[in-house]
């Protein structure tokens, strides 16, 4: 199982007690997922960000809906092995 979180070094140029805005989820709970591809948009100091899968599998759990605010380090969803 893996978490889905944004990538550190995208919060190094936020400032400390800002957030960030999950816009959009590009798969539903459920779907088959790769490493590497899309499979949400946030909004993080004026730059929409792609979320990516951390490794192949199901997207188990999404646990922050779309137009909601994350702070850094919160996991977003879970997706698990096959």
């Amino acid at each position: 199982m893996g978490n889905v979180v944004l990538d550190p070094e995208l919060w190094e140029s936020v400032e400390a007690g800002d957030t960030a805005q999950l816009e959009q989820w590009l798969a539903a709970e459920g779907d088959r997922v790769t490493a590497g591809d899309a499979i949400a948009i946030a909004t993080v100091v004026h730059a929409r960000i792609d979320i990516c899968a951390p490794h192949d599998g199901v997207l188990e759990q999404i646990i922050v809906a779309a137009g909601e605010r994350f702070a850094p380090g919160h996991v977003l969803a879970r997706v698990v092995d096959f």
